[in-house]
């Protein structure tokens, strides 16, 4: 099999000279990409001046703000390779990392995308994890998903790594896929923040094959301007899980089922904040969960418990509540 053209695409936004670090590691690959890409997403701190300054062999384009996957999508747009490697700005390359990618998608042919494990350092806090697969419990759900083929410590997954995903996010960046399958399957939602990674993996995973190995890629950086504890993720999380149960509609009740039974849970832990502080709101909020996924019979009993005079009052005082009430 001919060994695919790579290009790295990198999002920025007001980085400045610290994005020196991430591109220094693409530079230092034992196989080197066919291009570097960086979409400058309108910084005001003269981000793509510096880098055009100092890194006259990386391409960097300016356009006005869109969000992170508006730009990975222009990246894409502009990208001439046959595969595709997206690196978060403040994330830093292994050596090998292009190296591993490519050669996971050469030996498992049927796979369209590929990703690896990275160690995690939390500058701020001080955390430090060599792995994620091994050192972090989450990834232990990893283990029992069916693999249709498997060399070394890579994997190759089919539609069961989907199914995974839709309890959380198991797959990571950096990873790759074929430039002609991102197009494809339409590139990220702009339309979600602060877990696009997520929405865009379960896109992929529910079409495609993927390969994943357990070898350590890079290294993720939390530096405590990032957005992985932003306010308003649950909000964004909800908006996936809707998304996708209309994407899976009647024809994959198995994935509808956990979608429906995860957003009633966001729903129930909104009434339940709001039973707690007594605002409005808490009846409105176990209806819509108990509209999302009507067998939990603790939301069930709070849609009767809290509805205003029962049942009967629900359409005068709740309605009125339910105005009022700050629910996605």
């Amino acid at each position: 099999m001919t060994s695919p053209t790579v290009s790295v695409v990198i999002a920025t936004y007001n980085r400045g000279e610290k994005i020196a670090r991430t591109l220094d590691s693409v530079l230092a690959q034992t196989r080197q990409p066919s291009e570097i890409i960086v979409i400058d997403d309108a910084s005001t701190d003269d981000t793509a001046e510096w880098i055009r300054g100092h890194y006259p062999q990386v391409s960097v384009f300016t356009f006005p703000n869109g969000g992170t996957s508006v730009a990975r999508n222009r990246g894409a747009r502009q990208a001439h390779g046959d595969v595709l490697v997206f690196l978060d700005h403040d994330d830093d390359l292994l050596p090998k990392a292009v190296e591993t990618l490519t050669d996971l998608l050469r030996r498992f042919p049927d796979a369209r995308a590929a990703y690896a494990d990275h160690e995690y350092k939390d500058v701020t806090a001080g955390e430090f994890f060599p792995n994620h697969h091994s050192a972090i419990a989450a990834f232990q759900r990893l283990r029992p998903i069916p693999v249709k083929a498997k060399l070394g410590n890579a994997r190759l997954y089919a539609r069961e790594m989907y199914y995974a995903l839709l309890r959380g996010n198991l797959l990571q960046q950096p990873w790759a896929i074929y430039r002609t399958d991102f197009q494809a399957l339409g590139g990220f939602d702009p339309a979600i923040r602060y877990c696009e990674d997520w929405e865009m993996y379960l896109r992929v995973t529910s079409e495609r094959n993927v390969v994943l190995s357990d070898q350590v890629i890079s290294t993720h950086v939390i530096e405590g301007g990032n957005l992985h504890r932003a306010a308003g993720q649950e909000i964004q999380h909800m908006k996936v899980l809707r998304k996708h149960i209309g994407l899976a509609g009647m024809k994959d009740w198995k994935a509808t089922r956990v979608l429906r039974e995860r957003l009633a849970l966001y729903y129930k832990g909104f009434g339940d904040r709001f039973r707690e502080t007594g605002a409005p709101g808490a009846w409105p909020a176990y209806l819509r969960a108990f509209a999302a996924w009507p067998f939990d019979a603790v939301v069930a009993f709070r849609c009767i418990a809290w509805s205003p005079g029962g049942i009967r009052g629900a359409i005068k005082g709740a309605g009125r509540k339910a105005d009022r009430a700050d629910l996605p």
